[in-house]
């Protein structure tokens, strides 16, 4: 029998987001499956920033009615089965060869595993398996891009929702925000009950998504019309939908820019053929929690896991600090990939005056080295690793420190993998 790590390697590692043939064939392949995809409701999900909030929140609202949700996301940060997950529980090794199987049995003549990338391989092994094990929702987030992303495969989806829209990944979705709106834009199919975009988007962003909701005769739902939300005290929220009384809850993420996720979200949820109670939503709400997405792993000193990579995510991450933490030091363990916007990320950290460890992200071919980042960050100081540059900030803390563990989901990747080792515990 093929083990796990066998049924993961068939697959190749490369990626192919920028292909347009690659959509087209994995359709074949789930056309070929039984289109697993339609045997249950999906909620697809895409954005620059912003998309993994928004489907956690929308996910937990829809267990909090009792049904059995799955979750697609990326990336993954200790394990890569936590981008399938199933009411919370990762998919088993088991599950994820038997749907390996599955998929190879029904490639095309003469196709090889090898031929698909590995996110188009655990994009059908998400769907394979939440077909097997019967879900009745299922939020599906979009890895790159929108149009020509390998979750682009599944038919119309009961609802469509695209989360704030900023420059990245120039190279493959192009540069300016036109461009990029348009490959976001791919995800909206006739059949779809409705579009809900997030607020504050640039009118350039708007008029591409209203076009090509016009065009799929899908309604565009400006989330903002529909909801408001607001800080309210002892780190709640106060929610307005509609005419509907407002109401208050807990909310288990910080910042106002997780409060505007948080507004996508219910305005989606409303476009649903369902109904949630105020506690329902509370419940839900309260529970919200999103791994390496301003996480907090340590007590004291503060330890923040975010995986800001682009200017805008690093925007939002800089105010939850100033709001979270407004009399803080922060201190910054910082490694960027090479073909993110360095420069203008090194601005704003700079512009912080704050101290710099600079790494270099485990990636083998895309890591900006950190002694390059330090061209661009003088006043950063190059660290072999992020634990020894974890244990610097550590052994330099005062009372006033938050360490901030930022700029590449693979440095997020390590700070976590030492959270997981009780690194702190033994440095402290």
């Amino acid at each position: 029998m093929t083990s796990y790590k066998a049924a993961l390697a068939a697959f190749a590692p490369a990626m192919k987001g920028d292909q347009a043939d690659r959509v087209p064939l994995l359709r074949q392949i789930l056309a070929n499956l039984g289109h697993p995809d339609q045997r249950f409701q999906i909620v697809h999900v895409a954005g620059t920033n912003g998309k993994g909030s928004t489907g956690q929140i929308i996910a937990e609202a829809l267990l909090a009615k009792g049904f059995r949700v799955g979750h697609f996301a990326s990336p993954a940060l200790l394990d890569e089965r936590e981008q399938v997950q199933i009411n919370h529980q990762l998919i088993t090794p088991a599950q994820v060869v038997t749907a390996v199987a599955q998929i190879k049995a029904h490639l095309p003549a003469g196709m090889t595993l090898g031929k698909l990338t590995i996110f188009e391989g655990w994009t059908l092994i998400a769907l394979v398996t939440f077909a097997r094990q019967q879900v009745d929702w299922a939020v599906i987030e979009v890895g790159l891009g929108g149009q020509l992303d390998a979750t682009n495969a599944i038919s119309a989806p009961a609802l469509a929702v695209i989360t704030h829209l900023a420059l990245d990944h120039t190279r493959i979705l192009g540069p300016t925000l036109t461009a990029v709106a348009h490959a976001k834009a791919g995800i909206i199919k006739a059949g779809t009950r409705a579009v809900v975009l997030a607020p504050e988007q640039a009118p350039a962003a708007r008029a591409v998504i209203a076009q090509a909701a016009k065009q799929a005769q899908v309604p565009l739902i400006d989330s903002a019309t529909v909801v408001q939300v607001h800080p309210a005290p002892a780190g709640q929220v106060a929610i307005q939908v509609g005419a509907e009384p407002g109401w208050q809850s807990p909310f288990g993420l910080s910042g106002q820019f997780q409060r505007l996720n948080l507004v996508t979200a219910l305005a989606a949820l409303r476009q649903l053929p369902l109904a949630w109670s105020v506690a329902e939503l509370q419940v839900a709400l309260g529970r919200v929690r999103l791994p390496g997405r301003f996480e907090q792993i340590n007590a004291q000193p503060p330890v923040i896991l975010d995986g800001a990579h682009n200017p805008d995510g690093t925007r939002h991450l800089l105010a939850a600090l100033q709001e979270r933490y407004p009399a803080a030091q922060p201190t910054f363990i910082l490694g960027f990939l090479a073909d993110k916007a360095v420069a203008t990320l090194a601005q704003q950290y700079q512009a912080l005056g704050a101290t710099y460890y600079l790494v270099t992200p485990n990636h083998p071919t895309r890591a900006l080295p950190a002694e390059k980042l330090k061209d661009h960050l003088p006043t950063g100081q190059v660290m072999p690793s992020v634990a020894t540059a974890l244990t610097a900030a550590l052994d330099t803390a005062t009372p006033k420190t938050v360490i901030v563990i930022t700029g590449s989901f693979y440095v997020v990747k390590e700070g976590k993998r030492l959270a997981a080792t009780k690194f702190y515990s033994s440095n402290q």
